[in-house]
């Protein structure tokens, strides 16, 4: 894993299980190290990132009596050999060349992956070899079919089917340049939320840490662009997002700035028109947009879904209802729904009380 000092911070708030392992927390006043779920809470301006418990016992630290980081079950650990063995390849491997370098079966290397990621193996693959692709992008590639093969894509086609929401392939190359982006964020139950637009419309909708944290993501994301907080501005649009979990119907009078497929248009229309409380399945998606054989096509439409809330990607569980594979972390998704459910349930009673 890449240590980005925000995004493990972001996770840490989260006291997200799934990375007990990933990484380490490092305290300097107290010369420990935790797990990221941990629940001591310190300082973002005392703590230290490490990618092992030995480079931060080398530092000095000792583990933490509090939540034992030392002791990570045989699982997890499997988990970190298979996500340090996909990072180090250029193409996506096979479950079965995955088993076979664990020396496990390629039904308990799924199975263990998806319950300690919320994904599979090849979705956490593709997701890296996108990030790779995207870094070439803003590097030294001149054209963009070079890029795309320097990631391990077989095709071109590969490629462009899995980008991201949002930006085209060149427009990442670009990253931006000549947008102007102004944004704001607002606090809500589930977490600080980041609302982006363009002249055009909203182009990102995200949870974040801190504002330092929302302002160096949206950098990344668009490093030539003109990006400005203007919080005063942003403000009727920064109200409109926050309410859409309790609304029973999308709201037509958001812009959104999105480039997408025309098949990534349809997921993401019967995506809004999913009501409050309700959830559906990847499958039932797939049925929706007409092509019951991509689920696994919807599923990738939701993992890349940059527009939190406004696309309601949370209300898409697994075939068993798991409510697993969220973007911005399970537990957020758990709440999100459960709230949802609740107020759904709260608002029928009523009703029933008052026609009775």
């Amino acid at each position: 894993m890449n240590l980005d000092a925000n995004h493990c911070w972001d996770i840490m708030q989260r006291r997200d299980t799934a990375y007990d392992g990933v990484f380490f927390v490092g305290v300097r006043t107290t010369r420990i190290y935790c797990r990221p779920s941990c629940s001591a809470r310190p300082l973002r301006k005392n703590i230290d990132f490490y990618p092992d418990s030995l480079t931060a016992r080398n530092a000095g630290l000792r583990p933490c009596l509090r939540c034992h980081p030392d002791n990570i079950l045989p699982e997890t650990q499997l988990v970190h050999a298979i996500t340090a063995y996909i990072c180090a390849l250029q193409n996506i491997p096979t479950l079965k060349e995955l088993s076979a370098y664990v020396h496990f079966s390629p039904f308990y290397v799924n199975r263990v992956f998806k319950s300690q990621t919320g994904v599979t193996p090849r979705q956490y693959a593709a997701g890296i070899q996108r990030e790779r692709l995207e870094e070439l992008l803003r590097g030294k590639h001149e054209r963009i079919t070079d890029a795309i093969l320097d990631a391990g894509y077989s095709t071109v086609g590969n490629a462009y089917y899995a980008q991201s929401f949002g930006m085209t392939l060149r427009d990442v190359r670009r990253g931006g340049d000549g947008w102007n982006i102004v944004f704001g964020i607002i606090p809500t139950e589930y977490g600080e939320l980041c609302v982006a637009q363009t002249t055009r419309g909203v182009c990102r909708v995200f949870f974040v840490a801190s504002l330092t944290d929302a302002q160096e993501q949206l950098k990344t994301t668009y490093p030539h662009a003109s990006i400005t907080h203007d919080q005063l501005n942003m403000q009727e649009v920064l109200e409109t997002v926050r309410t859409l979990p309790h609304q029973t119907s999308p709201n037509a009078e958001i812009r959104i700035d999105i480039r997408a497929t025309a098949f990534q248009h349809r997921v993401y229309d019967v995506l809004r028109r999913i009501p409050v409380g309700s959830t559906r399945t990847y499958k039932q998606i797939a049925e929706e947009v007409g092509n019951p054989r991509a689920a696994r096509a919807v599923a990738q439409a939701c993992a890349q879904n940059p527009l939190a809330v406004l696309i309601p990607c949370h209300r898409v569980v697994h075939s068993n209802r798991a409510r697993e594979g969220y973007r911005w972390g399970i537990a957020r998704k758990q709440s999100i729904l459960d709230n949802e459910h609740q107020r759904v349930s709260t608002s029928n009673a009523l009703m029933k009380e008052g026609e009775a």
